[in-house]
């Protein structure tokens, strides 16, 4: 179980280097004058990325708690580019693998329990 663990944080890992370098090229000026977007729009941004930075720091210490909050991450994701963003359906998609890796690391959680 040691090598599924690994696994699945080099996995995470690596995408939250992605994840990073979309925040960075997303949340910060100059905006794409084509899109306008909300106050709340680019506040969800913001706290997207650091319940997902919370659920990273989770990965190393607590695997179950790090799946919940990247499986609520991809939830919260999700009900931002339904309610909010005009253009997010990419975003849902690009994010679906993160939350695979919740949902693995949740049943990684429940295995270890066993």
């Amino acid at each position: 179980m040691n090598l599924f663990r690994n696994i699945l944080r080099i996995l995470t890992t690596i995408a939250a280097f992605i994840y990073t370098l979309i925040f960075i090229d997303e949340a910060f000026p100059p905006y794409n004058p084509d899109f306008r977007e909300s106050n709340f729009g680019i506040f969800m941004v913001f706290l997207l990325y650091a319940w997902f930075l919370i659920g990273y720091y989770y990965l190393w210490n607590n695997e179950k708690k790090a799946g919940i909050f990247l499986t609520t991450w991809w939830i919260l994701l999700f009900l931002t580019a339904w309610l909010i963003w005009s253009y997010g359906n990419v975003t849902v998609i690009l994010g679906f693998p993160i939350f695979i890796l919740g949902i693995l690391l949740l049943i990684y959680s429940y295995n270890e329990v066993i």
